[in-house]
């Protein structure tokens, strides 16, 4: 469900010796699948603002920066269901220190956790990359959501995403309907114990506030660390921007959110080397 809340350190890659093996650029290229329509991610023209290590940042929201959480501003059709989320979690992990993100709730209930960075008006192009690893317990979810948003001059900016385990397909936010599309992009559920590597690429038009769902790359390893699937989608979606309520000021960030299935319960995943660049 989409609702939104009131919603830096430079990336350091220091991959522990014994997990080498996770480094994509040591191994030979694997083999890649690219969809039908494509968008090649092109690189910054101009220098880009790379926000890095999300997941180790300890600041609380406090209106400009930092991480918050909430059920209520989830969307879901229960608000009855309680979260949390740690950082420093060190198995699962891809660095040594991964975040979790856990909600226990009744049916349909959601729980949504965004990080703002700050505000950044000048970014035009925004790549959102992670690494996600769930629980089996997810395998009851209705969807898992990644976001990108920027609030910037009384627009709202929101890139959502989700691997919606009801349509088994990928669904972009519509802003203008406010609703969920599906695409034509599969997405099987996410398998537990697993990890994958997600790079969402999104950007925005003036003069006429259009936010682009550009493409998405999705990297499954196994257990050893070595690739099993390269996929690479192109959404080519795009929508109109809408207004910030009143009082939004400007700024910056990324989302994540679990929904619960019809059964109600447990879920959890971990994510690590989250990132969002923007120039």
């Amino acid at each position: 469900m989409r609702c939104i809340a009131s919603k830096c350190a430079v990336v350091v890659l220091l991959l522990l010796s014994s997990l080498a093996a996770w480094s994509e650029n040591e191994r030979p290229d694997p083999q890649i699948t690219i969809h039908a329509g494509l968008v090649p991610w092109r690189p910054a023209a101009t220098p880009a603002a790379k926000y890095g290590n999300l997941q180790n940042l300890t600041q609380e929201d406090n209106g400009l920066v930092g991480w918050g959480s909430c059920v209520p501003c989830a969307g879901g059709s229960s608000d009855n269901a309680t979260l949390s989320s740690s950082p420093f979690q060190t198995s699962p992990s891809v660095d040594g220190s991964s975040r979790d993100f856990y909600i226990n709730g009744e049916a349909y209930s959601d729980g949504l956790w965004w990080y703002k960075v700050g505000p950044n008006d000048a970014a035009t192009n925004f790549q959102e990359d992670f690494w996600l690893n769930v629980a089996a317990n997810t395998e009851s979810a209705q969807a898992l959501e990644f976001d990108t948003y920027q609030f910037k001059g009384g627009r709202e900016y929101m890139f959502g995403t989700q691997c919606d385990y009801a349509s088994h397909t990928w669904d972009v936010w519509n802003s203008e309907a406010l609703k969920w599309n599906h695409t034509d992009i599969p997405c099987k559920k996410f398998s537990p114990n697993t990890w994958y590597h997600l790079t969402f690429n999104f950007h925005r038009t003036s003069p006429d506030d259009y936010e682009h769902y550009d493409n998405l790359t999705i990297v499954e390893y196994n257990r050893a660390g070595k690739i099993l699937a390269r996929n690479v989608y192109s959404f080519n979606k795009a929508f109109p921007a809408q207004w910030t309520p009143r009082g939004w000021s400007d700024d910056l960030g990324v989302q994540f959110q679990m929904d619960i299935g019809g059964a109600g319960g447990q879920m959890r995943e971990w994510v690590d080397e989250v990132s969002l660049t923007a120039w």
